[in-house]
């Protein structure tokens, strides 16, 4: 794919590779939706020809993103007053395109399946394909538009008439655009730290007092006006989790006639930061120059939590399509390098002083560094693919049920929301972390060419870190997999539809003969990780809830490294399947053999981590250490401090 480059590196590659030969194979060979999906509604008026074309389309725009990344990072979204945010000037004319062209598709991707406000004709697998690619081409572009479609879903489903009436049609038509203001000095993951106040005005209009920092688009003049979600808690209520409550703050307060008056919404600062330097993120201050006004989401107050929870989940979920886009652009790129850089001879005859020199990707590590990488990005676009092929089946069966009521198709509904919900701290956490560590061994691979700034690499690895930060540290995604998803191992019934998708594929061994190695350590992987989710539940009846913690992070690993073995074994066999009809001459044949060998790379060489954390997890009251805080340094408190 081409873009342009920096313009102080002419004659450079392109800033953002896609493969469109693996985003093929994703679609109409692993998922294979044409055969599973398409012919039923909601995707009955979709056919593979409209799709390649959609994707056609979409690598052109994604060209046309690519054209700024560079300068959206030298050139970043920066304070000009109070009031003002110069964001970089190349957005304006891509934010016009992106929204006449692209809103709608982000507008279906609604995967808990429910009403979205337009009639989703595209699988949600075609529309990861078709994020990946603007993703990956401009990272801090994205957060623009991001938030919207998820701020219409929540105002159609809690909304009161008038908010909606208010909001929603200029939501919609992107007249005016939306973000989330949750974090704040004291409160990052904690919530109940918040301290961002409303005081009762008039029927559902309250007067917000309080600060929010990092707040992704916070302020810019794309739009018209900015809604402000904003998480807050009614000063008469009781200080307490339980008592947040969600409020609707536009930044621009709309006047009885209409017209756009100051809610007195103040930028403080734009955030200096590591990477996505042209998204700005915001510190925002409301009601130190006057009254900010804003709407009681629902008119219901101290349920924050229960009606920001669906909205949180995707976006979770959709960072870690973010994590896979970037990935996928780094991995690409230090292939191409490894193929072109000539150095030195191969390991076996490097004393020999007259050996011709190869091409690095001959070197053996190398290969390794490159398999790693392939089968990280191919594993964690799995992740991703399952959670949206989950909820392209239950948008089928919504459609079905919507035709009569069927015990069955109302069972199999509740299965795949169990599940879209259990991958979401999975797709956020596991990829994100796996992400970051494809593109600092993308560098690794260049060499020092890999640390200079002319190669986007290094701004990758600046843009990408920030995944594993926000929407919930790792740490926090670990909680929620283990106590709130599993709940230490008693919700069976979770569990056991994770083991009922992946020994769905393990009960075909015997159809893969060539796979057997594969499909048994697969089964021993899996075995091992019910293992330790069982001692985990052990620990807790025992109420050794502090071992668990140190646990937590690594059991998420050793889950998500099951989940890319699935999925990449599963795409082994499709592989196979190919080699076995086109014989190994054909003119796929290397692209099938290639996927066989990441898939035995992974399994063999990866996946052996989940028994030796199992193992750990098995050993928890001999490996679990405390540590007193003046324990880690011979420095004094007051002295780290």
């Amino acid at each position: 794919m081409n873009s342009n480059q920096d313009p102080h590196s002419a004659g450079q590659d392109p800033v953002y590779l896609a493969d469109r030969r693996e985003l093929d194979f994703f679609l109409w060979e692993l998922l294979d939706i044409e055969r599973t999906l398409f012919g039923r509604a909601p995707y009955d008026q979709v056919a593979r020809p409209d799709v390649e074309a959609l994707l056609d389309k979409a690598q052109g725009h994604a060209r046309r993103l690519a054209d700024a990344f560079f300068a959206a990072d030298r050139e970043p979204a920066h304070r000009v007053d109070d009031h003002t945010v110069r964001i970089p000037a190349a957005y304006h004319a891509l934010w016009q395109e992106h929204i006449r062209d692209w809103f709608w598709m982000r507008q279906q991707a609604d995967l808990r399946g429910g009403a979205d406000g337009v009639t989703s004709k595209l699988p949600h697998a075609v529309i990861q394909a078709t994020m990946e690619m603007f993703f990956g081409a401009n990272p801090s572009f994205m957060p623009y538009s991001g938030f919207t479609p998820a701020a219409c879903a929540l105002l159609r489903q809690h909304g009161t008439a008038l908010q909606k009436q208010c909001f929603l049609e200029r939501m919609e038509n992107v007249e005016w655009d939306a973000c989330l203001c949750a974090t704040e000095r004291v409160a990052g993951s904690d919530l109940s730290a918040v301290r961002t106040s409303a005081e009762h005005l008039d029927g559902e209009v309250y007067a917000i007092t309080g600060e929010k920092i990092l707040v992704s688009a916070g302020m810019h003049s794309l739009t018209g006006n900015t809604l402000y979600i904003v998480i807050g808690r009614i000063k008469t209520s009781r200080h307490s989790p339980l008592s947040l409550s969600t409020f609707l703050v536009p930044r621009h307060w709309i006047e009885a006639d209409g017209s756009l008056g100051s809610n007195h919404v103040v930028c403080a600062e734009v955030h200096e930061k590591m990477g996505l330097n042209g998204c700005a993120n915001t510190r925002l201050l409301f009601g130190r120059d006057g009254v900010t006004r804003g709407f009681l989401l629902g008119n219901v107050p101290n349920v924050a939590l229960l009606q920001l929870n669906d909205m949180m989940s995707r976006a979770r979920i959709e960072t870690g399509l973010f994590g896979v886009a970037v990935a996928s652009s780094a991995y690409l790129r230090a292939l191409r390098y490894a193929r072109r850089r000539v150095q030195g001879a191969p390991f076996d005859r490097s004393s020999n002083p007259w050996a011709p020199k190869v091409a690095i990707i001959e070197h053996h590590d190398v290969q390794r560094m490159l398999l790693e990488m392939k089968a990280k990005v191919e594993g964690c676009r799995g992740i991703v693919g399952r959670i949206t092929m989950w909820a392209s089946q239950l948008q089928v069966c919504q459609h079905a049920l919507a035709r009569g009521d069927d015990a069955s198709l109302r069972a199999e509904a509740e299965r795949l929301l169990r599940l879209i919900s259990l991958f979401s701290p999975i797709s956020k956490a596991y990829v994100s972390e796996e992400a970051w560590q494809v593109v600092t061994q993308a560098i690794q691979v260049h060499g020092a060419v890999g640390y200079l700034r002319n190669n986007p690499l290094e701004q990758y690895a600046r843009d990408v870190k920030v995944l594993t930060l926000w929407e919930g540290t790792t740490y926090v995604q670990a909680q929620d997999l283990v106590r709130d998803k599993l709940a230490f191992g008693r919700k069976a019934l979770v569990m056991n539809d994770f083991l009922d998708e992946v020994n769905g594929l393990l009960a075909r061994r015997a159809d893969w003969p060539e796979l057997a190695a594969e499909f048994d350590r697969v089964a021993q992987a899996l075995d091992a990780l019910s293992a330790a989710l069982e001692r985990i539940g052990a620990q807790a009846e025992a109420g050794q809830l502090l071992r668990i913690s140190q646990f937590s992070t690594r059991f998420l690993t050793a889950f998500g490294d099951v989940a890319v073995a699935w999925n990449l074994l599963e795409a082994a066999c499709v592989a196979q399947r190919r080699l076995r009809a086109l014989g190994d001459a054909g003119d796929d044949a290397a692209f099938y053999r290639g996927k066989i060998k990441c898939a035995r790379f992974f399994i063999r060489n990866t996946l052996p981590r989940v028994a030796a954390i199992a193992q750990l997890i098995g050993e928890a009251e001999h490996c679990h250490v405390e540590v007193h805080a003046s324990e880690f340094s011979g420095l004094t408190l007051d002295e780290v401090a």
